[in-house]
């Protein structure tokens, strides 16, 4: 593709998030919003697929962030529970905690999901087929949901780390000590100085709590970076691959899958739902997973290796094809794990079921600018970099061409 053509796809890209995100503001899964405008994008499939699905799905979203108020009163309950001088009581509850917070964040499992009420989300995708046998498919993938506004990020994005880990940090000194004292008693090496000197340490620590209570607010960012644009410039690769199939240049062994998932904000819940439903099809016939997250910084841009808190691994071979593609387009990309407590992105639940995955994304999880668009208001089209979206949609064009070009050397 020559320049202008790139130009022109880019533009079209930005355009079309501008308009979804001008039309719905905030899209948070299950909400009226990101039903229609999964609708929408069903619709604006069909204009350029061979044929285009959707998949409902049930979905509890406020168990994803709902867990840390849980957390909080559990705390709260423990503390009671050691003044009442029932130790044991109090590590438990501690223990439950810590497990809330690995299931539901660390690994993203339905743990306390049952507690909240259920929703609907929904799927879209859209396939382009080659004109030979299909020996393979490649999905390029994003979510259209938005995320709820992270209050410390919206207000004062460098305390963001120091009072996650702060929270975080409590909520883990509360089991380790806890349990310390039930250790201490067990042993009789406990005193009553040790253990009122613990219970008054913890209780001056919950409050590193009260800011979590305010983590997040009930409203939805507009999400133009995050991921919408991710989902328009999914849909300028496969009108590429679409308008070549038109003028007798189709790919032969290659279909072509562009996907957009709900409810990644809420637990990767729209991707775990496709690869449950799908899991056969994606397992017998080869499949890559070209995921996309975040268009913030063409700096930045890099394909991971590993997903959700680097607990699972990706596609090292995937991560290292796609740098060495952006490499030889004249592009620096990086191949990077994914940040401990940085969360995760749809790519882990292909990973999870042994389909082969990474995601392009373009922006530093680790370090928070003053002006941080990442789950904040400040998530218009205006926080995208149209650099990092035009430099993806070819990277994405190119990986598959060299994919199709493998099968027939």
């Amino acid at each position: 593709m020559d320049k202008s053509e790139l130009d022109q796809m880019t533009t079209t890209a930005m355009k079309f998030t501008a308009e979804v995100t001008n039309k719905w503001t905030s899209r948070l899964a299950g909400s009226p919003a990101c039903l229609a405008c999964a609708d929408f994008l069903a619709e604006s499939l069909s204009k350029f697929c061979d044929q285009v699905d959707h998949q409902l799905f049930s979905v509890r979203p406020g168990a994803f962030l709902g867990y840390i108020r849980i957390n909080i009163v559990l705390y709260l309950m423990a503390l009671v529970a050691l003044f009442l001088k029932q130790p044991m009581v109090a590590a438990s509850v501690a223990s439950l905690s810590v497990l809330i917070t690995v299931m539901e964040f660390f690994i993203y499992k339905e743990f306390v999901d049952g507690l909240y009420p259920k929703k609907q989300g929904k799927n879209v995708f859209g396939r382009i087929e080659p004109t030979g046998e299909i020996k393979q498919q490649i999905i390029i993938s994003a979510h259209h949901d938005s995320a709820h506004i992270f209050n410390f990020l919206e207000k004062d994005p460098s305390t963001y780390v120091r009072k996650v880990l702060a929270g975080t940090g409590t909520q883990l000194g509360l089991f380790v000590l806890t349990w310390l004292i039930l250790i201490l008693m067990w042993t009789g090496l406990g005193s009553d100085i040790l253990y009122w000197g613990i219970t008054i340490l913890l209780a001056v620590a919950a409050l590193n709590l009260y800011p979590l209570w305010f983590f997040y607010a009930k409203e939805g960012t507009p999400g133009a970076g995050d991921n919408l644009v991710c989902t328009a410039l999914a849909m300028e690769i496969g009108k590429y691959f679409a308008k070549e199939k038109a003028e007798g240049r189709a790919l032969q062994h290659t279909r072509v899958v562009i996907g957009s998932w709900d409810a990644e904000e809420c637990g990767l819940r729209g991707a775990r739902a496709f690869v449950k439903k799908y899991k056969t099809d994606l397992t017998t016939l080869k499949t890559y997973n070209f995921n996309l997250e975040c268009m913030y910084d063409h700096k930045a841009l890099s394909f991971l290796r590993s997903d959700l808190n680097n607990f699972v691994p990706l596609s090292g071979e995937m991560a290292e094809e796609g740098a060495t593609i952006a490499k030889h387009l004249g592009y620096e990309v990086g191949v990077h794990p994914f940040p401990f407590l940085a969360g995760g992105t749809d790519a882990a639940e292909f990973a999870k079921a042994g389909v082969e995955a990474t995601t392009l994304a373009a922006m530093d999880w680790e370090n928070r600018e003053a002006d941080t668009a990442y789950h904040t208001t400040r998530d218009t089209i205006d926080a995208v970099d149209r650099d990092a979206v035009s430099r993806s949609i070819m990277i994405g064009v190119q990986y598959v061409l060299e994919k199709e070009k493998a099968l027939l050397a």
